[in-house]
């Protein structure tokens, strides 16, 4: 009776053991750490679906480096609609780089259309800013409260210029300081 159990806690063992060997190989965090490496070697050809892979798996890492693929056009066709979808699911899941980077979207969307005059009026006729820039406002503040020094440097440059927000250079200074 004791040789059956000793027996099949041994394969509950070697069962255990083999799905963490399987994860560490070929989990999302091990095909993203592949990737990564063809990544800073600028072969975005063998990064994308590493990348990808991980990606499928809801790994935020991975959809921060395809964000940023797109947004750039490395090994894919610069396409900034999907950067946008792929930094909107790293950032849901609390990744720092992609909020700065969803807020960058954002803020170059609000000043281009306040260029162009695509803005809105307050109640008053007065005009505020374009839709966009409490989005980046929103995303700056969830990369810099994790201490994300792009995020902290972003958001201190909208106080100080007043960027959908009122113009505060006690928060622009606070800011600013901590990104440095």
């Amino acid at each position: 009776m004791k040789k059956s159990y000793i027996i099949g806690a041994v394969i509950l063992l070697v069962m255990i053991g083999g799905s963490v060997a399987y994860e560490h190989e070929y989990g999302p965090e091990a095909k993203y750490q592949k990737g990564l490496h063809y990544y800073k070697e600028k072969n975005y050809q063998k990064a994308l679906p590493l990348f990808e892979e991980a990606s499928k798996q809801g790994y935020a890492p991975a959809e921060e480096k395809l964000g940023y693929m797109y947004l750039k056009g490395w090994g894919v066709t610069q396409d900034t609609d999907k950067a946008e979808g792929w930094f909107k699911k790293a950032a849901n899941q609390g990744n720092a780089k992609a909020e700065a980077y969803l807020g960058n979207i954002y803020l170059t969307t609000a000043i281009m259309n306040a260029i162009l005059g695509h803005q809105y009026s307050n109640v008053y006729g007065e005009i505020i800013a374009t839709k966009d820039y409490p989005k980046a406002l929103y995303w700056f503040k969830k990369s810099a409260e994790q201490g994300y020094e792009k995020g902290e440097f972003h958001l201190g440059m909208m106080y100080g210029n007043g960027l959908g927000v009122p113009q505060d250079y006690s928060k622009a200074v606070y800011w600013l300081k901590k990104s440095c």
